[in-house]
């Protein structure tokens, strides 16, 4: 394909974005799309396609560590980093989103929404909270520690003093389990009920605490532990 016809192709993918977003959009294609931002000439499709092929799917290569990405050819550091920015603005924008317009934290399905952008792809556990005022709306939101792989750094103490200086009224937690399943472990449920203690002291309520893993997710107030 020469020059001109890799410009042309690129047109044609803009304009399809243009016309109806992503709809219709093979994985590869939404992917295509994002490299033509990082890469300002040549052929990204065949990129693209083995992306996906090394990760598994359009999500998994924007999860991926930047170290991984960057050892696929044609990638390397410079584009990997470009890529991985790509996920951390979905982060940004859920979070910035929730605190700036002080969204409602109302159903399920939009609290797992933005956990899974804010922690989902770590490749360590994360301890996550999200403050709360008497609307239920997001004061703020916070990583609060980062543990290994099998145990993320929990202290009461430091989640009370930070719930006080966002004057929270109530908090959700959450944390990852990289590679692992959506169950807590003894872990779990003991510093949950050590934090829920704490919290009560100075009267704050813990709605939940939620843990992701992969495409699941535990509730522990629908487990009836919170």
């Amino acid at each position: 394909m020469t020059a001109e016809q890799h410009k042309g192709h690129r047109e044609r993918l803009r304009e399809r974005f243009e016309k109806g977003g992503f709809g219709g959009f093979h994985d590869y294609e939404v992917l295509e799309m994002l490299l033509t931002f990082i890469f300002r000439q040549g052929d990204v499709k065949p990129l693209a396609k083995e992306l996906i092929k090394t990760f598994g799917s359009f999500s998994k290569v924007l999860d991926a560590p930047v170290e991984e990405l960057q050892n696929v050819s044609g990638m390397g550091k410079v584009s990997a980093l470009s890529l991985h920015a790509f996920r951390e603005v979905l982060a940004y924008y859920f979070q910035n989103h929730a605190t700036t317009d002080k969204a409602q934290i109302t159903k399920m399905s939009a609290l797992i929404e933005m956990l899974r952008a804010s922690i989902g792809h770590k490749q360590n556990e994360i301890l996550f909270a999200i403050f709360l005022n008497a609307k239920n709306e997001v004061l703020a939101t916070k990583e609060l520690g980062e543990g290994t792989l099998s145990q993320a750094s929990a202290f009461p103490r430091k989640i009370v003093e930070e719930a006080l200086k966002q004057k929270a009224t109530s908090l959700i937690l959450a944390h990852n389990h990289p590679g692992g399943i959506a169950e807590p472990s003894e872990h779990d449920e003991s510093i949950t009920a050590e934090i829920q203690k704490a919290l009560a002291l100075v009267e704050i309520s813990l709605q939940d605490h939620i843990i992701l893993a992969n495409d699941e997710y535990y509730s522990f107030k629908r487990n009836n532990l919170i």
